[in-house]
């Protein structure tokens, strides 16, 4: 499996074969200007091709797969999960604000009664 990389630098293309990432023989390098994929990075995205490998692996009992992926269509779909997860953060905070409301009220009615238990006993 061949991997078609596009450098954002210098725009210039280049391939790499999938399984010389994976096997670490191969690194995510321009060959044109020398750009380098962050060593983090690289490490991520090998660890998902060998996964997704084992994924198709597994699949290939009962179906052939055949991809194309552009970065394009995975940075749309993050984008909607991040907006997803803003709003989920959002109202978890919302929520967390309204527990404190509530037990502020719960303290301010136990003050009361503590000062009515100082009246009484006087």
């Amino acid at each position: 499996m061949s991997i078609d990389f596009t450098c954002q630098k210098c725009e210039a293309s280049f391939e790499l074969d999938a399984q010389d990432l994976i096997e670490g023989t191969e690194k995510i390098v321009c060959p044109h200007c020398d750009a380098k994929a962050p060593a983090n990075l690289t490490e991520d995205f090998v660890a998902a091709l060998t996964e997704m490998r084992a994924q198709i692996a597994a699949l290939d009992k009962k179906f052939a797969v055949s991809m194309t992926l552009e970065s394009v269509d995975v940075e749309d779909t993050l984008d909607d999960e991040d907006v997803d997860e803003d709003e989920e953060e959002s109202e978890e905070d919302d929520d967390l604000d309204e527990d404190e409301d509530e037990d502020e009220d719960v303290d301010d009615d136990e003050d009361y009664d503590d000062d009515d238990e100082d009246d009484d006993r006087r």
